[in-house]
């Protein structure tokens, strides 16, 4: 039988909820819908309706201190435990895809504690859902003779607008095994980008999420429109794809262009 990787799988088995290639997280809960407690929508994304703190801590020297989340900041939920049908439903939360620099400042309590109410919070639907979602060059995973499935350059858009890309022995080290994801959940790892630079503007049109920033990114097939002025479109193309690799792994992935280049966004499964 096919399974997830075991770092991935305590996420999932958290959050009650399937995972697509390339995909958002879904999530529901089974809490009567007259109740006080929110009934989560298919992004596991949540906004404050208020300032509090959600178990997030910031660092602040050489200790961490109870992160204020303002008004209309977006969370992730990243675990939720419900005793019953009726009961009281508890989350935990991160910050999601963040970029690097912010995110290596942050820790996040594991445990369900934060009580998932219609009074303090509300769904969200991502305007861009690609974010977080880890694009690789090329048309699918390749094993090369060291048995490295991160042999390619990937890159990835994060939610506070910033382009985030590695290269292919950056890739090499931290993802040897062909199971980078940054989705915001108890598995939530952050890797140094080879570059990164923020994002000037974002839109979605049908499957395609144009991005534009200023400066040229060697390994990003960026096309320039002026000075100080970039831009990929990145398209869906909602084909899949899948490769056995011997008789324990396997690769699946979604097939994506990046201005008419070929991308994947997938993981390694193991026997």
């Amino acid at each position: 039988m096919i399974k997830l990787k075991c770092r991935y799988v305590t996420a999932l088995m958290l959050l009650s909820a399937a995972i697509g290639v390339g995909s958002a997280v879904g999530t529901e809960t089974t809490a009567n819908a007259s109740s006080k407690y929110l009934n989560l929508g298919q992004s596991g994304y949540v906004r404050t309706k208020r300032a509090m703190y959600v178990g997030i801590y910031q660092k602040h020297g050489n200790t961490y201190k109870p992160l204020l989340k303002k008004k209309g900041a977006l969370l992730r939920v990243a675990a939720i435990q419900q005793a019953s049908s009726r009961g009281a439903v508890k989350v935990s939360f991160t910050s999601g895809a963040v970029h690097y620099s912010r995110l290596s400042k942050l820790r996040f309590t594991t445990r369900p504690t934060i009580p998932l109410t219609k009074a303090n919070f509300k769904n969200v639907k991502l305007k861009a859902p690609i974010r977080g979602t880890v694009l690789r060059a090329g048309k699918g995973f390749k094993r090369d003779s060291q048995f490295n499935y991160g042999n390619s350059s990937a890159f990835y858009l994060t939610l506070d607008n910033y382009l985030q890309y590695y290269s292919k022995a950056a890739m090499t080290k931290y993802d040897p095994m062909g199971e980078m994801v940054i989705d915001g959940g108890h598995t939530m790892d952050n890797f140094k980008p080879t570059a990164s630079i923020k994002m000037t503007k974002t839109t979605v049109k049908g499957n395609t999420t144009t991005v534009q920033y200023r400066h040229y990114i060697k390994g990003i097939p960026g096309k320039k429109l002026g000075a100080h002025k970039y831009q990929i479109k990145i398209t869906n193309r909602h084909t899949l794809g899948g490769r056995n690799f011997g008789e324990e792994d396997r690769g699946s992935w979604t097939n994506y262009t990046v201005n008419g280049k070929p991308y994947f966004a997938g993981m390694i499964y193991t026997d």
